[in-house]
């Protein structure tokens, strides 16, 4: 019997996957926000933060009291600082609170990356966002402002000018920014010809399989609109390319085993690496993984953090698959597509329709914001983009 602590917020596959299992004893350090994930019998500790490390240790030493665990699970985005703070902490294996700052903090990240001669954006970290105006001296206009962990292009804003600036000092919508725990980071505002995911997998330090995908339209351009990405061919010159760049980027931020998403920006000059984290892509983009190649992301994360030796074996289908995320504007629901209508537009595989009509969106919209996903299928890049284009007809969503 396998003592497991899962250190998690938003993921509901690796909450239900680990419950499942009968061969772990398990506990969870979560906040309550995600309640609901856990059956009455699974042992949680509810924290305020899960970003905050000195809550998290302190629940981790009453966890132990009960229950010595043995290994860490951090399967989402803002778990994976603590996560790997436990194991450095504990003195368990699995990836450490160096390797998993580096895979998290944008700025230790791109510092690494540079370091070792893998091309990123030019980038300066700030105290507070009045400090933007000099780094724009040494970036230029316009630039990317952000903070230095975070996910979805959440509070991600381009500022084109000083007086930019002094408006998000004060507005209303960048309120989270400045509230974020961390520090912030401006970023060179690059000209992005296309953006690319990368979604890999590591095993002893060597990367085992690869999937690059494209996104139908640049992250930052599509919030609020068609967000969405297809398998590129493993043959194509742009899929050899960030390979090649993924493999770069393992070994300089020290990945061992786990599991890992890069994003990828092809530019005039040639590409940059956006940044890269050690958890599966979100918003269905395992599941497209999954689909295409015969790869689960979550059971490769789950296993290689339990000490596991995961089974890889590609079985890659012909042509393209594609995901898309359904829109989801801000109000209150009062329609929506079923999965069954949405299964019927051409090329359509799966369909997970997660909003309902009476649910209410008031948050800002970022990349991740949506209301589900569907999977589709296509012999070509070509068929894809029709296919896409008949999905968002079909598609019905309407808020008040």
């Amino acid at each position: 019997m396998k003592k497991v602590l899962l250190v998690n917020t938003s993921s509901d596959v690796a909450a239900r996957r680990l419950q499942e299992r009968t061969d772990i004893q398990l506990s969870v350090i979560t906040s309550p926000n995600y309640r609901g994930f856990y059956d009455d019998g699974t042992d949680v500790t509810y924290v305020d933060d899960v970003e905050d490390l000195t809550q998290v240790r302190l629940a981790a030493l009453g966890i132990r009291r009960r229950n010595a665990f043995d290994h860490v699970v951090s399967p989402s985005e803002y778990s994976l600082q603590a996560g790997g703070y436990v194991r450095s902490y504990f003195g368990i294996p699995g990836v450490g609170y160096e390797a998993s700052n580096a895979l998290s903090n944008k700025h230790v990240m791109k510092q690494r990356l540079q370091s070792a001669g893998i091309p990123v954006a030019r980038f300066q970290q700030l105290a507070q966002l009045s400090d933007a105006r000099d780094a724009a001296r040494h970036i230029g206009w316009p630039l990317v402002v952000k903070p230095v962990i975070g996910g979805g292009s959440e509070d991600v804003f381009v500022a084109r000018s000083p007086e930019e600036v002094t408006e998000l000092e004060t507005a209303e919508r960048s309120a989270s920014l400045r509230n974020s725990p961390y520090p912030m980071l401006a970023e060179e505002f690059v000209d992005i010809e296309t953006e690319f995911h990368c979604d890999g997998v590591v095993i002893g330090g060597e990367v085992r399989f690869t999937s690059v995908s494209k996104y139908f339209a640049p992250l930052l351009q599509s919030v609020g609109k068609l967000v969405g990405s297809y398998t590129v061919p493993a043959d194509d010159p742009d899929a050899k390319e960030i390979r090649d760049l993924h493999t770069d980027v393992v070994s300089a931020l020290g990945l061992r085993d786990g599991v890992t998403h890069l994003e990828v920006f092809k530019v005039a000059g040639g590409y940059l690496v956006g940044e890269v984290s050690c958890r599966p892509g979100g918003g269905g983009i395992a599941d497209l993984v999954r689909t295409h190649h015969g790869v689960d992301l979550w059971h490769v994360l789950i296993e290689t953090s339990l000490g596991e030796a995961p089974a890889i074996a590609p079985q890659s289908m012909d042509g393209c698959s594609a995901v898309y995320f359904l829109p989801r504007p801000q109000g209150v629901i009062t329609e929506l597509s079923s999965a069954d209508e949405l299964l019927e537009c051409p090329g359509v595989i799966h369909v997970e329709v997660r909003s309902r009509p009476g649910d209410v969106e008031t948050g800002t919209l970022h990349s991740a914001s949506q209301a589900g996903f569907a999977l589709l299928h296509a012999g070509t890049e070509e068929e894809v983009t029709r296919n896409v284009a008949e999905l968002t007809r079909r598609y019905r969503i309407t808020t008040a």
